[in-house]
This record gives C-alpha cells, structure tokens and sequence, in this order.
C-alpha cells in the first residue's frame, strides 16, 4: 500500500502535538529530578516537608570510670534513635541508672546515665595426676 502524504496543514498540526508531548515529558523529567535531588539534600541534613530543617542526630559518650552518660540530640521525628541506644545497651549488659529526655524547640535532647559491670571470671588451675 502506498501512504498518502498529509496535507501541510495537517503535518504542522502533528509536528506542533509532538513537540507538545515531549515538552509535557521534559517537564516531568524535571519534576522527577528535582524530587530526588530533594532526597538527598534531606539525607544530609537538608530540609524536609514544608520546609522544615531536618537535623542530623548527635551522640556523645562520656566515661567516667565504669559510669557513662550517653547525650543523643536528635529531631523530634527521630524517636528510634533513643530505642536503639537502649537496646544496645541492654545487649551490652550495661545497667541504665537513670534516663531524662527533654524537647527543645525541634530537638530533642536524650541523656542516659549507665554503670558499666565488669565481670572478672576466676579459673582454679587444673592439676593432672598420671
């Protein structure tokens, strides 16, 4: 079969439709990158929903002795951060003696005190007799 040529009309008419949708395709290119360049700019402490800073979480560990005091300030959103400093913990067998947690402005400031047991297992010497 042969095509027909489209009229001229009708070729700039199909030609104007293309560029359209690729324009439309472009623009959600875009969409889509600036999208995840927002994503990363978040994993590094950038800004999150509406506009709110996202803040990275601290830890500082000070030992005094066999007592330590964990200090975690982190974003009021960040709640696991504080359950896993406990479980470590708890794994480690260290003896939480008190915990205090306070909100300050969109941080919240943890502070864990804990006693650290040092268990020393004593082995009597085996003697062989032959």
């Amino acid at each position: 079969m042969q095509e027909l040529a489209l009229p001229l009309p009708d070729q700039v008419d199909e030609a104007i439709n293309y560029i359209k949708s690729l324009e439309t395709n472009l623009k959600g290119a875009k969409e889509k990158k600036e999208s995840l360049m927002g994503n990363k700019k978040r994993s590094r402490g950038g800004y999150g929903a509406k506009g709110s800073i996202i803040k990275l979480p601290k830890i500082e560990i000070h030992e005094m002795g066999s007592t330590l005091q964990v200090i975690v300030t982190c974003g009021v959103d960040e709640h696991f951060i504080f359950c896993e400093i406990m479980r470590i913990l708890h794994e480690e067998n260290v003896e939480v003696i008190s915990s205090n947690s306070s909100l300050t402005g969109d941080s919240l400031l943890h502070t864990v005190h804990a006693q650290v047991y040092i268990h020393i297992h004593t082995c009597k010497p085996l003697h062989m007799q032959m």
